[in-house]
């Protein structure tokens, strides 16, 4: 049975979620007691009151989706709402209870879920390295979109000495939306765009998201007198030791003097909010945002792929 999640799941649903991605949950270092906050903060009932309420005027947030075998669930998967597109991740299904066709079956709820949303896309990541998965998906409808890496600093107070002078870099403000929305749509490929479509909530803070996280965040822009140039946003929650850096839009004119500035920026940021380390996905086809955090000393962890659908 596929249904939704509940508060007594969560003991079952964090430790399958560790073992079968033991890689990302040692970067991200989990911190249980915060966890268990972050849960009691989703199942408040002001929370299930807006979110339900969102759901019902046609803005979902999450839908949190579970396989139930033997009054437990074995499998699970989330549903975000992008725009245009649903979003799956965290596609899990228990060792002992594979070869069930489960993980089908949550896909294709995701795919009623996303038309009911009034979404055209299904999108969602596989490591490059698990080829069964990805098998799976496409035997489902599932091509490629594009290519993504996961980068990681261990050392974001080093990477922080020597911050931009002469305030060319600044704290990111609302009217900056504007003009980074046009300069990363710029930057998108037109079949990127097309699933995932650049838009003004990409820069902006969710306050439901932060209460809920208990997480804070912030954003920096180069900006030499004609608005912004580049942009780099950051943030924070109690529930993981790694900070989470959102990928560096650059523009033609921000050389690599400059690139850098940011990130030392951003990453002093972190350095004070006690982040030991800091985590950053960018795609392939941002070469510039890539050269600039390996020119700051972020290296490569992972690779994987986005894969989307039509959801009809």
């Amino acid at each position: 049975m596929i249904r939704d999640v509940r508060r007594s799941d969560i003991p079952h649903i964090f430790p399958l979620i560790d073992r079968e991605f033991p890689e990302e949950s040692a970067l991200l270092g989990k911190r249980p007691e915060e966890f268990e906050k972050v849960v009691r903060r989703v199942f408040r009932w002001d929370s299930r009151l807006v979110v339900g309420f969102l759901r019902l005027v046609g803005r979902p947030i999450f839908r949190f989706l579970v396989v139930e075998v033997d009054r437990r669930p074995v499998a699970m998967a989330l549903v975000s709402f992008p725009r245009r597109s649903a979003y799956v991740s965290s596609v899990v299904v228990d060792p002992a209870h594979r070869r069930r066709g489960y993980a089908k079956a949550m896909l294709e709820e995701a795919r009623r879920t996303a038309k009911r949303a009034e979404r055209r896309y299904v999108a969602l990541d596989v490591l490059e390295t698990n080829s069964g998965a990805r098998t799976l998906y496409e035997s489902v409808g599932y091509r490629a979109l594009r290519a993504r890496a996961q980068f990681v600093h261990e050392s974001p107070a080093e990477l922080g000495k020597g911050l931009a002078a002469d305030g060319v870099v600044r704290p990111f403000r609302r009217g900056d939306v504007s003009a980074l929305v046009e300069l990363l749509r710029r930057q998108t490929p037109p079949s990127v765009e097309e699933v995932l479509p650049t838009h003004p909530g990409m820069f902006l803070s969710s306050r439901i998201a932060n209460r809920i996280l208990g997480s804070q965040d912030a954003g920096w822009v180069v900006d030499r007198g004609r608005g912004p140039e580049a942009y780099v946003a950051v943030s924070v929650s109690k529930a993981t030791e790694a900070a989470y850096m959102t990928a560096p839009v650059l523009g033609e004119s921000v050389d690599d003097g400059l690139a850098g500035a940011l990130l030392r920026t951003a990453s002093a940021w972190c350095a004070a909010q006690n982040s030991p380390r800091i985590l950053c996905m960018a795609a392939d086809d941002n070469v510039r945002g890539r050269k600039a955090l390996e020119a700051g000393g972020f290296r490569h962890a992972f690779a994987l792929w986005t894969l989307y659908r039509p959801v009809d």
